[in-house]
Parts: C-alpha cells; structure tokens; sequence
C-alpha cells in the first residue's frame, strides 16, 4: 500500500507562501481595525461630552450663567470650572492639575507626522483629564473677557481629545483631534475645530467635503471636522 504525503519541501513552501500573505494583509487588517476603534471613541466622547453640558444645565441652570468666575487663561479657576459642569458627569481616573510628569508620563505629540512637539502634553495654562478607557482630555481658554476684571463674558474651550492617551502615534488627525466647546447667551454645544493652525485660515461644516479632505490633508487640526462630516466615519479618501 502506498502512503500519500506531503514532503518537507512542500511544507516548508506552503508555510512561506502563508507567511507572505499574512505579511501583505495584516497591516491593512490592524489599520483598519485601528480607524473602527478611533471612530467609535471619537463618537462617544463627542456624544458624553455633549450629554455632560445637557445633565449640567439640569443641575446647574444655563451655561451662561457658568462663566462668571471663570478667569481666562487661569488653569486654577479652569479645572474648578471643569470640575463642577463638565468631569462630575463623566468618568474621570486622574485629574492632572500640576502637569506632573509622575501623572502624564514623558508624552509629545505631532501636530503632523514630521512635526513633532517635545514637551508634555500640557501647558502652564491648561487642564488635563484622564478617563476609564485610557483616553484623555486637554482644554485651554478662549474667547472673549473683560479687560478690567480678566473673567470671562464668552467662552470658548479649546479641547484637545487623544483617544488612546499615552499609546502612539499620538498624532494629529490619527488619534489626537481638536474641539470647540462654546458657550455663550445664546447657544452652547460642543464642535470641531475649524482653525487652520498651519496654513491659517478656518474652514466650515458648510463646506463642500472636498474641502474638508483638503483641509484635513494640510491641517490635521481640522480633521475632525471631516469626520463629523462623514458621521465619525473614516472614508477611503481619509488623509489617514
């Protein structure tokens, strides 16, 4: 009787041959896998962030009334500003308020692949939060105040969301993205960053997409505008 087997040879090709595919195929599965996970994050953090202020109002009255005490530019009066409206609605696991190298480790973070910033993720006027999932939170002030008093009339936070925290690449358009939280008499909500911080210039959720891609290509700060564009979708055209 004759036995039917495969020689070494022919092992030793199959395994190679198996071996080159996975090689070919796996970094566009991880990647993909990647972009799912960043969106889903993105979504629920938009979303969390936006059911904060509304479960704050309940509690809080109308976020007009919120930026009476906030001084601008104080990172003190900013995290108890936070503290009180925002991070008591949501799940926070550290509160870095001395940017404390023990607290955010030695992070940098690249405004585009090429450029690079080497200094921690925060500055002496900014606030830093750390949620459950491992993703954090940064936020400066802007908008309007009184020149004799230094409080706020307007606000506009300036939120800088890394979805994966101290994980890389910790880039731009990749896993960091940029908000807006305005808050003002007339209306309160929380949106993408339209400000080019590049190339200067801001761009609009009105915009035809073809702009926002182009925006997002050039200045990543603006990515997240594409992609509330898309629905928190990363499309086939995204400047990943």
């Amino acid at each position: 009787m004759k036995i039917r087997a495969f020689t070494l040879a022919e092992v030793l090709i199959t395994l190679g041959i198996i071996g080159v595919v996975a090689a070919m195929t796996l970094p566009s599965l991880m990647n993909k896998i990647q972009k799912r996970d960043t969106a889903a994050r993105l979504k629920k953090f938009y979303s969390a962030m936006n059911q904060a202020i509304n479960r704050s109002t309940v509690d809080n009255g109308e976020p007009r009334y919120w930026i009476e005490t906030l001084v601008y530019h104080d990172p003190d009066s900013l995290y108890s500003w936070f503290d009180k409206y925002i991070m008591k609605y949501m799940v926070v696991v550290k509160r870095c308020k001395d940017a404390n190298v023990s607290c955010i480790g030695d992070y940098k973070y690249c405004i585009t692949p090429s450029k690079c910033v080497s200094s921690n993720y925060i500055s002496s006027s900014s606030v830093l939060y750390i949620f459950g999932d491992g993703s954090m939170i940064t936020a400066i002030t802007g908008g309007g105040l009184d020149e004799e008093t230094g409080l706020a009339t307007s606000l506009t936070l300036h939120v800088r969301f890394d979805t994966n925290g101290y994980k890389k690449p910790n880039t731009y358009g990749q896993d960091i993205f940029s908000f807006r939280l305005n808050i003002n008499d007339k209306f309160h909500y929380m949106t993408c960053d339209t400000h080019k911080n590049i190339t200067g210039g801001t761009v609009y959720m009105t915009d035809k997409r073809e702009k926002l891609v182009s925006a997002c290509k050039t200045d990543p700060q603006t990515c997240g505008c594409l992609l509330m564009y898309d629905g928190w979708e990363f499309k086939r055209d995204y400047p990943w």
